[in-house]
C-alpha cells in the first residue's frame, strides 16, 4: 500500500513540477517583454522631443492670457499623443498604471504642469529603479 501511495504522489508532484514549470517559464518571458518595453518608456520619456513638449507645455512670461490657453490645450493635446505613445509600449502594471494616470491628469483641467512634470520625473525614476532591479 505505501510503495503504491509513494509511486501515485510521485506522479503528482512530476506532473505539478512540469506544470509549475512551463508557468514559470512563461512568467520569465513576460518579465523579459516588461523590461524591454520598461526600457522603451525610458528613452521616449528621456528624448529630447518629450523634454521640448513639456518645456514649452509651461506657460512663458511673455505670453498673453489668449495665447497662454490656446498653447496650453496644444501642449496638452501633443502631451497626450506622447503619452499615448508610451502607454501603447508599457506593459500591463504599475508604470501602464502611472501613465494612465498623467494621461488622466492631462485632460483634466484642474491640475497644472508643475505637478505632471513632477509625475513624470516620479515615474522616470521609478522606471529606472525598476529597471536596476
Amino acid at each position: 500500500g505505501s510503495l503504491e501511495e509513494d509511486k501515485k504522489f510521485l506522479a503528482d508532484l512530476e506532473k505539478n513540477c512540469g506544470s509549475k514549470t512551463s508557468l514559470h517559464e512563461e512568467e520569465k518571458q513576460v518579465r523579459a517583454e516588461e523590461v524591454v518595453a520598461l526600457a522603451d518608456t525610458i528613452k521616449i520619456l528621456n528624448d529630447d522631443d518629450a523634454l521640448d513638449l513639456f518645456k514649452k507645455a509651461l506657460p512663458s512670461a511673455g505670453a498673453s492670457f489668449m495665447q497662454m490657453q490656446v498653447t496650453r490645450a496644444e501642449m496638452r493635446q501633443q502631451a497626450r499623443a506622447v503619452l499615448s505613445q508610451a502607454r501603447s509600449r508599457a506593459p500591463l502594471g504599475v508604470g501602464r498604471q502611472r501613465l494612465d494616470f498623467i494621461g488622466l491628469a492631462l485632460r483634466g483641467q484642474k491640475i497644472g504642469f508643475e505637478k505632471i512634470t513632477k509625475m513624470i520625473d516620479e515615474l522616470v525614476a521609478s522606471l529606472k529603479q525598476e529597471q536596476a532591479d
